[in-house]
């Protein structure tokens, strides 16, 4: 009796120059699976591969990445909350949107799942750490079977 090995062969896609909004979407396909992301570090040049996940929202390790803060000011002379009595307020944002920073420095936001955390006694105590991918370096993706390889000339 013999056993055969059904193998599955990964599709490959050979993208020249792609638009940095397909870049993206190629990264976001892999919705609530880990995927994997090979890129070109801005600083130095240097190559990356990490695996990631997007749509965390309470990971037990990693510290939630800090976004825009809301206050409530007054809707008719500007004030802050405990400043103005009127009782007629509205809510403001303050301080930068984490996607409005990605959008301007065309990069995503992803969980890192390769870094390993430790304790002050540097016991492993799990994974993860949030990283930004620079979409305009990004040199290959791979999830959910399909191989996407990115060339710039």
């Amino acid at each position: 009796m013999t056993k055969t090995k059904e193998r599955k062969e990964k599709q490959e896609v050979i993208a020249w120059n792609p638009p940095i909004d397909w870049i993206k979407q190629r990264i976001e396909e892999a919705g609530t699976t880990i995927g994997s992301v090979y890129f070109n570090k801005r600083k130095d040049n240097v190559l990356r591969k990490m695996c990631y996940r997007l749509h965390v929202t309470e990971p037990s390790i990693a510290i939630k990445p800090k976004g825009a803060k809301t206050t409530q000011v007054c809707k008719k002379c500007g004030l802050k909350s405990g400043e103005c009595k009127s009782g007629n307020y509205k809510t403001v944002i303050v301080g930068k949107n984490r996607k409005l920073i990605d959008s301007n420095n065309d990069q995503i936001t992803v969980l890192d799942t390769n870094k390993i955390v430790r304790d002050k006694k540097g016991k492993i105590i799990g994974r993860g750490a949030w990283r930004c991918v620079p979409l305009d370096k990004v040199v290959r993706i791979s999830n959910q079977g399909k191989v996407y390889i990115i060339n710039r000339f």
